[in-house]
C-alpha cells in the first residue's frame, strides 16, 4: 500500500522467498512523485512497524533536505 505525503510517498510490502513462497521480511521504498516517479530510498526491516518507521524517517530526512535547499 502506498502512503502519500505531499510530493513524496512510501510503500511497504512483505517480501516472499521465490523458491519456498514463505514470508520473510518487509521492504520499503520512498518515492518522489513529481515531475516523474523516482525511487529515492529503500530498505528492509524485520517487521511491518519497523519498516514504516524507517520509511517515515527517510521521508523526514528528505523533506528537511529539500526545505534547507529551498531556503
Amino acid at each position: 500500500m502506498r502512503i502519500h505525503e505531499g510530493n513524496l510517498a512510501y510503500d511497504v510490502e512483505q517480501f516472499r522467498d521465490p523458491r519456498t513462497q514463505l514470508l520473510l521480511h518487509w521492504k520499503y521504498k520512498v518515492y518522489r512523485l513529481r515531475p516523474i516517479e523516482e525511487v529515492l530510498s529503500s530498505g528492509e526491516a524485520d517487521s511491518r512497524d519497523a519498516a514504516v518507521k524507517k520509511a517515515r524517517a527517510a521521508l523526514a530526512r528528505l523533506e528537511s533536505k529539500e526545505k534547507s535547499r529551498a531556503a
